[in-house]
């Protein structure tokens, strides 16, 4: 739901001033005129949001009477900014939730590094992009999406680990094409050499209830081994 085109006019009494220029902030009152209408202002009425029709004033053209209903204290301001691309073409659905992302967590290395997502307003349709690569993602709940890191042939042809630093930004992508960019990069670190075998990734990204459980009296072993290859810039 959006509101019509507002335009903020400040408050003299119980007057609309049409021509004042100067800045309205906290505790000043103003009233928000519905743009390209025969003088109708946002209202409060018992609770509802209606329609007001300001009467002009005859004595002073710049100004337009209003009711107590349409004069509005500023309590507080906030803004909120998103950035998404519509990469397949113009869609219907809204693209809020936008999901944002906080903080990225390396886990294991070798063959298969994992990275965890921490955030908001994740969804199972999302997708963990590295630059122009998707990663076989796993969604866990709103605030944290898991995913397997794409081997640095994907980005570096012939590469069989990572020669020097290799930076790639980090995008969350629906199902329908938007791009949701995160603002965070991932940088493949050197490697001395080739790296050791891990295990396959079905079997990392497979349900926790599905794992085989150890005899009485041994501890679990780690999912992943820890081999620091990668590393995340913020």
């Amino acid at each position: 739901m959006a509101l019509p085109r507002l335009v903020i006019r400040k408050v003299d009494k119980q007057t609309a001033l049409l021509e004042a220029s100067d800045p309205v902030s906290q505790l000043h009152k103003c009233s928000f005129y519905m743009k390209d209408t025969e003088r109708m202002y946002l209202c409060l009425s018992q609770e509802r949001i209606i329609q007001f029709q300001a009467t002009p004033c005859p004595k002073e053209p710049n100004k337009e009477m209003i009711n107590d209903g349409a004069s509005w204290t500023i309590i507080s301001t906030d803004k909120a900014e998103y950035t998404f691309y519509e990469g397949m073409g113009p869609i219907r659905s809204p693209v809020t939730p936008v999901p944002v992302v906080f903080s990225l967590h390396l886990n294991g290395g070798g063959d298969v590094a994992m990275l965890e997502l921490t955030g908001e307003n994740f969804t199972p349709v999302l997708k963990v992009w590295f630059g122009d690569v998707e990663a076989e993602t796993m969604y866990r709940c709103q605030e944290s999406m898991l995913c397997v890191v794409p081997d640095i042939s994907a980005f570096r042809e012939g590469w069989q680990w990572v020669h020097h630093p290799t930076q790639v930004p980090v995008s969350l992508v629906r199902n329908d094409g938007i791009i949701y960019a995160t603002g965070l990069t991932f940088t493949y670190t050197p490697e001395p050499g080739p790296r050791p075998h891990c295990r396959s990734v079905e079997e990392i990204l497979r349900p926790a209830s599905s794992h085989t459980h150890p005899p009485d009296g041994e501890e679990p072993g780690p999912l992943i081994s820890h081999y620091g290859h990668v590393s995340t810039v913020l």
